[in-house]
């Protein structure tokens, strides 16, 4: 991290400690979480620096959410600790002094979920594949062994890492009576990883699919999960909110889904990634039903990604949601998004086509209402695909070819607005390479 934004950042942590102390008596006599806001934003954010501003922007958000019962204590404390860099005891003293407001209902505090340990305490698979990551793996296996729900199976899928990976889980969890180590001989990719483990080891009534660099940061979540499902049997997965770790800049920013308890599967399905109908990040927090999964077909699935495990799965039960804060979603800079290739993009399509037919021919969804869909989907993906990944006429070619053959309604105006698109960015070019001539000259 660049040293003069974590000397800012300890610097803000400092002006909110300073802040509380300071103005503790006026706060007390504020007594609604909005009527707070005003005031920490008053206090807080003039006469900043920029990136001050920004961080302590995001930490007044933080505070709305705690006083609101968005998060448990435990996920504010290490929030203030990992952002500001603030010791463990001013991290506690701004905590005590936040759950002494008039504005904090201590009742909305998120009250822990427990569960007996006994043999009728339903079992959790948690699946974590990983590729190379030894120095993020640590990490998100001890988020899911410090949970507090007492009947978890953690199986982690090593794709024939070149790092230390293996020597870790030989080092530190081989003795571990409920963790499972698999590692394959040669690399077959995330998605047949997932499918792997759950095929081999998924026995247990939910199953949670994480990625190697996410962790969860709330050690009473899964029971949350688990005692949601158990109260709203209809629904095939849980989900909560995250905190969006962008590792170049340092900052955890909240990513707030901001949907109902209960999401109905065809309005989740037709919407899906609309506005109002988010995905939730990757599958960092989703705790699927077993049974949903196998009703969806996931052992015929050949691309097991977040999206495809999503959409499948609204066709078999309702989406639920906990309104709460429950683990860290890691954003790299060397984003494999800009790295695809054509393949990987035409098996997904394909997927999406089988969704499509599932969607229509078994489960009974409205034939032209999900055609929209998909025609929507389809002109997305590809249209995403072309700017940022294509790279030869050859990528173009396929595209256009696939679209044309298997939903041929978005084919013209896709061509159209992808000729549209690269004309402009060539003038756009040649525009700036005019500029830059010139100056030089001058």
């Amino acid at each position: 991290m660049n040293m003069d934004l974590e000397h800012e950042l300890k610097q803000a942590g400092v002006l909110i400690n300073t802040c509380f102390q300071t103005h503790f008596s006026e706060m007390s006599e504020i007594d609604s979480a909005t009527d707070l806001e005003g005031f920490l934003t008053g206090k807080l954010i003039s006469n900043r620096t920029s990136s001050q501003k920004h961080y302590l922007e995001n930490f007044i958000r933080v505070i709305s959410a705690l006083l609101k019962g968005k998060q448990s204590a435990e996920v504010f404390q290490f929030y203030v600790e990992a952002q500001f860099f603030m010791e463990r005891k001013d991290a506690q003293q701004l905590l005590n002094q936040i759950t002494h407001l008039n504005a904090f209902n201590e009742g909305s505090l998120n009250q822990r979920i427990t569960f007996p340990d006994t043999d009728k305490t339903p079992k959790v698979n948690v699946i974590i594949t990983t590729y190379n990551r030894e120095r993020y793996l640590e990490q998100v296996i001890d988020s899911i062994l410090q949970q507090d729900y007492p009947n978890i199976e953690l199986i982690v899928i090593d794709d024939n890492s070149k790092d230390g990976t293996h020597s870790l889980m030989e080092r530190k969890y081989a003795d571990a009576a409920n963790v499972i180590y698999i590692r394959n001989d040669k690399n077959e990719g995330p998605g047949t990883n997932r499918l792997k483990a759950f095929v081999t080891h998924g026995d247990g009534e939910y199953i949670l699919f994480l990625d190697d660099d996410d962790y969860l940061i709330d050690t009473n979540y899964i029971s949350r999960a688990v005692d949601f499902h158990e109260k709203n049997p209809q629904v095939s997965f849980v989900a909560a909110n995250v905190f969006m770790e962008k590792t170049g800049a340092s900052e955890l920013a909240l990513s707030d889904l901001k949907l109902s308890n209960v999401v109905k599967k065809y309005d989740y399905f037709i919407n899906f990634q609309k506005k109002g109908y988010p995905k939730p990040a990757s599958t960092l927090t989703t705790v699927f039903k077993r049974k949903a999964l196998i009703e969806m077909d996931i052992l015929n699935m050949k691309m097991v990604n977040d999206s495809a495990i999503y959409l499948r799965s609204l066709l078999v039960g309702d989406a639920g949601f906990i309104d709460t804060i429950a683990g860290v979603y890691r954003i790299h800079g060397n984003n494999i998004t800009f790295n695809l290739k054509s393949d990987f993009i035409i098996e997904n399509l394909r997927e999406k086509l089988m969704i499509k037919n599932m969607a229509v021919n078994r489960f009974n969804y409205d034939g032209e209402a999900v055609e929209a869909w998909f025609g929507s989907s389809v002109y997305v993906t590809i249209m995403y695909y072309l700017k940022y990944s294509a790279k030869n006429k050859s990528d173009y070619n396929a595209m256009f070819t696939w679209t044309k053959e298997n939903c041929p309604t978005i084919y013209n105006k896709l061509k159209y607005d992808a000729m549209k698109f690269f004309v402009m960015r060539g003038l756009s070019r040649l525009r700036k390479f005019g500029r830059s001539a010139v100056m030089q000259k001058s």
